[in-house]
């Protein structure tokens, strides 16, 4: 498993090269979407809060960091899925929800929603 600082100088990497290996194998971003709303009432909550993370994460890629609606809406995905994970014990990587909070950097809340999504994705497996 990656180590925190490696988690967080992959997203700084992803971004500037604009590819994301935690969303390689992930639905289109409106299929992804799509299904989501369709079947969220079945979802156990915390596969919803791991794929809506994941799903604002995606949305913000393709704006410029300085879009604030954008940044506020990984923000409070990570924040929701970091406080379940802390009050459930469900995080799986190095990233600890305790360390993700409101004053986190945009690229430590993206690496804890990343690397929470991988995990979720290989469970499916």
């Amino acid at each position: 498993m990656l180590s925190t600082r490696a988690l967080r100088e992959d997203v700084e990497e992803d971004v500037m090269a604009d590819r994301v290996p935690a969303y390689e194998t992930a639905s289109d971003l409106h299929e992804e979407h799509q299904e989501l709303v369709r079947t969220m009432a079945q979802l156990p909550l915390r596969e919803r809060l791991v794929r809506r993370a994941a799903l604002a994460d995606r949305s913000a890629l393709s704006v410029p960091e300085a879009d604030g609606k954008a940044v506020q809406s990984v923000l409070g995905a990570a924040l929701k899925l970091a406080a379940y994970d802390q009050a459930h014990g469900t995080a799986v990587g190095p990233i600890l929800p305790a360390s993700v909070g409101v004053g986190s950097p945009l690229r430590d809340l993206r690496a804890y929603i990343r690397q929470e999504y991988v995990a979720w994705q290989q469970e499916r497996r």
